[in-house]
């Protein structure tokens, strides 16, 4: 399992770091992982699923993702020559995004509730304004391209592109994705749903198999076709999401946040924080 926690470093003192139409072709597995910033995504071309809030959403083209600072989330896409996976993803620190749009306060308002609100949606639908979205990335990556390496990063411009972000979200807000009611629960969501309510408790395969009235074989096939992740990554991914989580905002000895997250094994809990992030926990504590 690659890191969860992949820092979003902001050179120089900048305020966005900007990634412009990748593109990839030949191999895109994805991991779960989060940003102490936000990150924002446009799908030009794709597809796949993202995993999030224990939902999953489908990768197309028009789709727009925003994920909040320490959100887990895994980007899964089948690729090929003949179906490469393109996106624009650009990431900022919302409290520098606050006060670019302080001139603003119906934006500044919209952009809020985006990053700190409790509301689990975290992808527009925009296809109907593909075109404008795309002018939009163009248009601001064109201005990075001719004139940021001489002048530096544009502050003016940067605020334009979050204008007319949070415009397009604002009018598509009738496409914004709701919680998947109108369709059945995909096994995995499920799976991701019951792990929510018992992950801080000793899980075994045969107790999750029992409640979803499946066999253990198939239980771990079907999570793996749907997410393209193991169970176990995933159940461990929610886990040390939330001792990062304890460790910012508590006092509670290492031993007590293993315990709260289902690691009675202090030792244990201790190596694989490690393995996963780096660093040990008391480390990540001093850092935080």
């Amino acid at each position: 399992m690659k890191q969860l926690f992949e820092p979003v470093l902001f050179h120089n003192q900048q305020s966005l770091v900007w990634n412009y139409n990748l593109y990839t072709d030949d191999h895109y597995k994805g991991y779960y992982h989060w940003h102490q910033c936000c990150e924002i995504m446009y799908i030009h071309r794709g597809q796949g699923h993202i995993v999030v809030n224990q939902q999953m959403y489908d990768i197309r083209q028009g789709m727009l993702f925003f994920f909040q600072p320490y959100q887990l989330h895994r980007i899964y896409s089948d690729v090929s020559p003949e179906s490469p996976f393109q996106r624009s993803i650009f990431y900022i620190d919302p409290h520098v995004a606050e006060k670019l749009l302080l001139g603003f306060p119906n934006r500044k308002t919209i952009f809020s509730a985006l990053w700190q609100g409790t509301n689990d949606r975290c992808g527009f639908d925009l296809s109907e304004r593909a075109e404008v979205m795309e002018w939009m990335l163009q248009a601001y990556d064109y201005d990075q391209q001719s004139n940021g390496s001489i002048h530096g990063e544009n502050v003016e411009n940067i605020t334009m592109l979050l204008l007319q972000l949070v415009s397009c979200l604002e009018s598509g807000s009738s496409t914004l994705l709701p919680a998947e009611q109108r369709r059945s629960l995909r096994y995995s969501e499920r799976i991701m749903s019951w792990i929510e309510e018992h992950y801080h408790e000793e899980i075994h395969l045969e107790q999750l198999a029992a409640q979803m009235n499946l066999s253990k074989s198939y239980i771990s096939r079907v999570f793996h076709q749907e997410t393209g992740s193991r169970l176990v990554d995933y159940l461990t991914a929610r886990r040390i999401k939330q001792a990062c989580r304890l460790l910012r905002t508590t006092d509670l000895s290492v031993e007590q946040i293993g315990i709260a997250i289902g690691f009675p094994n202090a030792s244990y809990f201790n190596q694989l924080f490690r393995k996963v992030l780096g660093t040990t926990p008391l480390k990540y504590r001093k850092n935080q």
